[in-house]
């Protein structure tokens, strides 16, 4: 039977922590006390630590320091960090940025996206968008960035105003240096990013302020941006990746019979290879040319898609 806390003498140490010095009652006070703090909540996240470490050393995992971690950051949701494009950069000892014509099979349909070291953090998909007056970073890749990095947030005075008229008020705002290219052709500058919480495909925007920084011009029907750099043009281009499964419907042999050519049978095929259990339903009654031009249409969109 245990004896109760205010009968038991204080000058009897408890037998488990005595070397400590201290005595029985001073240890089951301080329980007492740790225990109405956690009723009241107040070491939550002590508890959600504690537990995370029981789940790693379960799993044989351990989480490795924050400063040893990879410094690249894609997005939060697995789909997102699927690769849909190439990055290809190229260099030529010009003076003038120009691009050439685009015949009507040519250029891309889909949005400017590169990649870019910011703050220290090699960031994929920042979205180039010249109608932006602004830089923006979004909450969710905020979030990844160092803590010394976060600490330098200050107090945003400016509202944005979202496509369709709300406004938008920022977490904050963000002066980080922003390098663009590789280790042999690049440039930097500084921009200051709001920090909005917003859901979107997109790590961050660079807008106007930006390209103009780096004195950049995009193309999107090109699927380009280029700047200036030591001696010469920088030129960073963006090649849409296919999806296996839909490139496996638009690699379908040409030899089908007309008889196939023609039925009118739905057929279905996943366009995202991360949920081949979603499938798409392509109208049986399109030719073949027309379903691989439907597969390729929704292959390009696949942003837009909430899987």
């Amino acid at each position: 039977m245990v004896t109760p806390v205010e009968k038991r003498s204080s000058n009897k140490f408890c037998d488990f922590h005595n070397v400590k010095g201290h005595s029985t009652d001073e240890c089951m006070q301080l329980k007492k006390q740790i225990g109405e703090l956690v009723r009241a909540g107040n070491l939550l996240h002590m508890i959600k630590e504690i537990k995370q470490g029981r789940d790693q050393m379960k799993n044989g995992k351990k989480e490795a320091p924050t400063k040893d971690k990879s410094l690249a950051i894609y997005m939060i949701q697995p789909w997102q960090r699927t690769t849909r494009q190439k990055l290809i950069q190229s260099f030529a000892r010009v003076t003038e940025i120009t691009f050439p014509p685009l015949a009507n099979s040519d250029g891309t349909e889909g949005p400017l996206v590169i990649e870019a070291e910011i703050g220290g953090h090699m960031i994929h998909r920042m979205y180039i968008d010249g109608g932006s007056s602004t830089e923006v970073l979004y909450e969710h890749c905020f979030n990844q960035l160092w803590p010394e990095i976060k600490n330098q947030m200050i107090l945003a005075m400016t509202s944005l105003i979202g496509f369709s008229g709300e406004t938008i008020w920022p977490l904050g705002q963000l002066r980080l240096l922003v390098t663009i290219g590789d280790a042999n052709n690049s440039t930097r500058a500084w921009m200051n990013f709001l920090i909005v919480r917003s859901i979107s495909p997109y790590n961050g925007i660079i807008g106007r302020s930006g390209i103009r920084e780096i004195q950049a011009v995009p193309s999107t029907a090109h699927g380009m941006l280029k700047f200036p750099a030591d001696g010469g043009i920088v030129t960073i281009r963006t090649i849409i990746l296919i999806p296996a499964e839909c490139a496996t419907v638009i690699t379908l042999p040409k030899e089908i019979s007309k008889e196939a050519g023609v039925r009118h049978e739905n057929f279905k095929v996943a366009i995202h290879m991360n949920f081949t259990d979603q499938e798409v339903a392509i109208g049986g009654t399109l030719s073949l040319e027309g379903r691989m031009e439907l597969c390729t249409l929704l292959k390009k969109n696949l942003d837009i898609f909430a899987w």
